[in-house]
């Protein structure tokens, strides 16, 4: 017998029972690293997550990629009420880049830059100032915020700025994309999981800087996401009623 966590912000109540949880940690894994070119398929990603085998061989990168999330999402539901901070950012990052990167939790201290982009990532030396303003203004604009859709407008409008910040000298995109679910959840909001079929309108929106694309994708995505929580979480309610 599963229990419930709820989560109750504004005028949204949701509840994630751990069956759901379990399905998102497994899909949040699987796509996020697809996007950056894993190719382990979400049954290999279930089976290192879920069931604690390891399916075939594969390349140990691409293991702890997927891996990592497993501490991650206990860290995620322990945190999520959180309004996020530098330290919760780095603490992301370190959680999902462990056993990858040597400076798993650190900002960079070299210049980076994404291959192709046409804009220049924010020089290291101005990474804390800018993530604190970036921390403060993504809380404002929640605050301020009135409807689902607006919180949604408020995330996606940061996750653009986060990836143009580019904090970290790796593994800044699945570092974004968690973010958004966490805020999602701190919001009470469906989580939004970027579908790596979806790969190419997000990296084309996210180059144009097309907050109404990408506000829109998230909007979508949260629904889908919605619908698919209350069929999980309503299975595990008739599964438990039926073993009494």
């Amino acid at each position: 017998m599963s229990i419930e966590f709820s989560l109750i912000k504004g005028m949204i109540s949701l509840k994630l029972s751990y069956s759901y949880v379990d399905d998102m940690l497994v899909r949040m894994a699987h796509h996020s690293t697809a996007i950056e070119g894993n190719t382990l398929t979400q049954y290999e990603a279930k089976c290192i997550l879920l069931d604690g085998i390891i399916p075939k061989a594969m390349n140990e990168r691409e293991f702890y990629e997927v891996k990592n999330y497993k501490k991650y999402m206990g860290f995620l539901t322990a945190n999520y009420p959180k309004e996020i901070t530098i330290e919760l950012i780095k603490d992301t990052h370190s959680y999902l880049l462990q056993d990858i990167r040597e400076d798993a939790g650190e900002f960079k201290t070299i210049h980076n830059i994404i291959m192709g982009a046409d804009f220049t990532t924010t020089e290291p030396y101005l990474v804390p100032v800018e993530l604190k303003n970036w921390c403060d203004t993504l809380e404002y604009r929640l605050n301020i915020s009135n409807t689902v859709e607006e919180k949604i407008e408020a995330i996606m409008k940061q996750h653009l700025r986060f990836e143009r910040i580019h904090p970290f000298s790796d593994g800044n995109g699945r570092t974004g994309r968690a973010l958004i679910v966490h805020s999602c959840l701190q919001q009470g909001i469906a989580p939004i999981i970027i579908n790596k079929s979806d790969r190419q309108l997000y990296m084309n929106v996210l180059s144009d800087l097309d907050i109404k694309g990408l506000t829109d994708m998230g909007i979508q995505l949260s629904k889908d996401e919605n619908a698919r929580m209350k069929i999980i979480n309503n299975a595990e309610l008739e599964l438990q009623s039926s073993a009494r």
